[in-house]
């Protein structure tokens, strides 16, 4: 095995997996402090009659939460902004922040757009969109020679 030396031409990659997991950049070309900006985690399902979509959103109240279908994609989104003020006896600290989202989904075909139920609970929002019923795919199966 073979020691090295860094050098300032030569500096470690961190993976943006690695990065996204601590909530902070890694790299030198962040100032130190600065926040990565993430995407929440999705689990998407294709049941016999719908498919579901969770979407992991902690700290996010329903309200927090925008649900559309246009174009056929399915769009969840999120704006927030929030200040914190803390008196004391010599002191005033406030701080203010902003958080957002968007997350687009192309629906297939089957999706039907009026059958779309959503809950959120405990930080997870639960999309269901059902399938048609009276959809027949298009498909051929052809015999190889």
């Amino acid at each position: 095995m073979k020691l090295f030396k860094w050098n300032s031409d030569l500096k470690p990659k961190f993976p943006a997996v690695i990065e996204k997991f601590l909530g902070k950049k890694i790299t030198d070309e962040a100032s130190e402090g600065e926040d990565v900006s993430t995407v929440p985690s999705v689990n998407i399902s294709d049941a016999n009659k719908a498919f579901e979509v969770n979407i992991a959103l902690p700290g996010l109240d329903k309200n927090d939460v925008k649900l559309e279908i246009k174009d056929n994609c399915l769009i969840i989104s999120s704006e927030k902004q929030y200040d914190k003020e803390d008196k004391d006896k010599d002191w005033i600290r406030k701080e203010y922040g902003y958080a957002s989202f968007q997350r687009m989904f192309q629906l297939p075909e089957i999706a039907d757009h009026e059958k779309v139920q959503a809950e959120m609970k405990n930080g997870i929002l639960s999309v269901k969109i059902a399938k048609k019923s009276e959809f027949s795919e298009n498909k051929k199966i052809i015999t190889i020679e």
